[in-house]
């Protein structure tokens, strides 16, 4: 294992790591991760449970390496601690989750409905996941054509998106058609985030390679992808991973290269949250809130973590929740909530059920769809 770093010790990632504002010790900030991980590698301590707990209590939300002075990529070096320890059953949960997705949800489809055997699983958030309305998708290719297309852009879906919130792959093929794109959806597979995340490097190096090997096989302009964690992967872990990567792209740009103008407005109070992995990793989220503008959302921009975290809400509810509570007090008096990411969608739908918690790409196909139709919205 190789965690030695240049760290200084500054301590400029512990004022926005959400993981320490949780635990509000040392040892759960990001410079006391580090520190833990060289006393590992110099065999000063041993990986027992104490230490691990420390490792995957990090959402890996990029936040520390956004302030970090020195640009240290402290997650890649949890990501590798991570791979060091003794797997449980969620961890492996979260490895079969990233390899068979549409098995895990059809499966969770079918238990759902009976109450009493949720109950017995003694997972809290895996209950409340399940809760929600699974919608097992087709896996196999879908193109939509356009006569005379400007290019050829491939969807990189998502687990979330792809069975939970299928409204906003709806939303992206519209607003790509709308582009004149012609729009492939090949078949699809987790980009590996859980995969990694519970510590199984490996595994996520075979989905990537696989990953890459379907994309490739197309003739595209790119891809787009509702998920800035999947951007994220697809693009820079693929990179440090396997040394090759996907061409990612962003949907305020393709709106810019076509120059298409539209009028629009809501007239409600919407709140744009933008997610950890938006804005340190992606860092498009200026231009989101611009297209959210130039189609009538005045919207408030929002920063801060949801909670969520992937493996951190299973293996940390409580914080979780903790984080989040903050979050909805804060969107009391949103009538609109729109994000830049589907997993803190669902994390605040769990929380807010009454409130109306959209994708910015379903914002804006309100938009374009009520200006085809002759409405407002």
């Amino acid at each position: 294992m190789e965690f030695l770093t240049e760290c200084n010790k500054c301590g400029k990632c512990k004022e926005t790591c959400p993981g320490y504002q949780a635990f509000l010790k040392e040892s759960f900030s990001p410079r006391g991760r580090l520190r833990l991980a060289k006393a590992l590698q110099e065999k000063e301590i041993l990986y027992d449970e104490s230490l691990k707990k420390r490792f995957f209590s990090c959402l890996l939300c990029g936040s520390c390496e956004t302030s970090c002075p020195l640009n240290i990529n402290i997650t890649s070096i949890l990501y590798r601690a991570r791979t060091e320890s003794k797997k449980t059953l969620l961890q492996y949960l979260f490895k079969y989750f990233s390899l068979y997705p549409h098995i895990f949800f059809s499966i969770l489809s079918i238990l759902n409905r009976f109450d009493k055997f949720m109950s017995i699983i003694n997972l809290p958030y895996f209950n409340r996941i399940s809760s929600l309305e699974i919608k097992p998708q087709s896996n196999s290719l879908q193109v939509h054509s356009k006569v005379k297309p400007a290019g050829r852009i491939a969807i990189f879906l998502g687990c979330t998106s792809k069975y939970l919130i299928p409204s906003i792959t709806e939303a992206l093929i519209y607003i790509l058609n709308w582009l004149n794109y012609e729009v492939i959806v090949p078949k699809q597979h987790c980009c590996g985030a859980p995969l990694l995340s519970a510590g199984f490097e490996k595994e996520a190096k075979n989905l990537a390679i696989k990953n890459l090997e379907v994309y490739k096989s197309f003739n595209i302009d790119g891809i787009l992808t509702p998920c800035p964690t999947c951007a994220h992967f697809i693009g820079d872990v693929y990179k440090e991973l396997i040394g090759e990567k996907l061409k990612v792209l962003k949907l305020a740009d393709l709106f810019r290269e076509k120059d298409r103008e539209i009028s629009g407005q809501y007239k409600g109070n919407a709140f744009f949250h933008i997610s950890c992995h938006t804005s340190n990793y992606v860092k498009d989220s200026d231009d989101i809130l611009s297209l959210l503008q130039k189609f009538g959302y005045n919207a408030q921009k929002k920063t801060g973590c949801c909670g969520f975290g992937g493996l951190f809400s299973f293996l940390f509810e409580k914080q979780s929740m903790d984080i989040l509570r903050k979050k909805v007090l804060e969107y009391e008096k949103a009538d609109m909530i729109i994000s830049s990411c589907p997993n803190c969608i669902i994390q605040f739908k769990l929380a807010m059920k009454n409130k109306k918690i959209v994708h910015y790409a379903e914002a804006i196909e309100k938009i374009l769809k009520g200006a085809k139709n002759g409405r407002a919205f």
